[in-house]
């Protein structure tokens, strides 16, 4: 995975992560530490006939298929979905983020999509 970290101090977005190959490799703690994430933009449109799921743990590290994630956000097949978090989604601990082809929390193998999915998660300060 690719994760590419752009900071801002002129909007309300301080901090935008980009993966460009979300996969079922954890990306333990991207934001070293607590995060307040504003939106999350998945583009699933390589994946013509297989849904994407973001898992999320609000932790510093995580197990895809054992730690239970805090959230698990879907896109369609050959889609892109925009959410939107107009009071923040707080992170206490961490974020960690992985993307799988499953949509269970816990006991399961996790499977990579087929083609990239790219991820984009929005953090203010």
């Amino acid at each position: 995975m690719a994760i590419l970290k752009s900071t801002s101090g002129t909007s309300s977005v301080s901090i935008l992560y980009r993966d460009l190959d979300s996969d079922n490799t954890v990306e333990n703690n991207i934001n070293s530490g607590a995060a307040n994430i504003q939106q999350i933009f998945i583009n699933n449109t390589n994946n013509t006939s297989t849904p994407f799921y973001l898992h999320m743990w609000n932790a510093t590290s995580a197990t895809p298929g054992t730690t239970k994630p805090a959230a698990v956000l879907y896109c369609p097949a050959n889609t892109s979905k925009h959410y939107v978090f107009p009071k923040n989604f707080v992170f206490g601990t961490g974020v960690c983020i992985a993307g799988t082809n499953n949509i269970a929390a816990v006991s399961y193998t996790p499977t990579s999509p087929a083609n990239n999915v790219i991820v984009q998660i929005y953090i203010s300060a």
